[in-house]
């Protein structure tokens, strides 16, 4: 169960790098919810399969690459916290940006129910009850 989760996972970050959104879908239960990291300034959080691509759109408008490159996959009960490093370089502007995020996939029968986005690995294994 815990690698079946984690290659669901896996498939995520594949689908989004090649914006291959009928296969992001195919693993996205009509429930979705996202929740943006919690000190975000624009923190917003996304609602079913409608609000799961709105969510992956904001990134693709904003940057002319964007990448997000899983670190690790560790599997926590019906959890996924990924450590990735996301990078990409802003449309218009050309600034490029790198930084390390955390996110917390849950799953629910192989299909994501949550996505929680976390600045640092401490929130992430915190918000699914395991110390770091």
């Amino acid at each position: 169960m815990a690698q079946d989760n984690v290659d669901v996972v896996r498939a995520m970050y594949t689908a989004f790098a090649e914006r291959d959104r009928a296969t992001l879908l195919s693993h996205v239960d009509p429930s979705m919810t996202i929740y943006d990291r919690p000190h975000h300034p624009e923190a917003s959080v996304y609602e079913g399969r409608d609000g799961f691509l709105r969510f992956a759109e904001i990134d693709w408008d904003a940057f002319d690459e964007v990448r997000y490159e899983p670190q690790e996959f560790i599997p926590r009960g019906d959890h996924v916290v990924v450590r990735i490093t996301q990078a990409g370089r802003g449309k218009g502007s050309s600034v490029g940006i790198e930084e390390t995020i955390v996110n917390v996939w849950k799953l629910r029968d192989g299909k994501c129910v949550e996505l929680r986005n976390y600045s640092t690995m401490h929130e992430a294994l915190e918000a699914v009850g395991a110390g770091e």
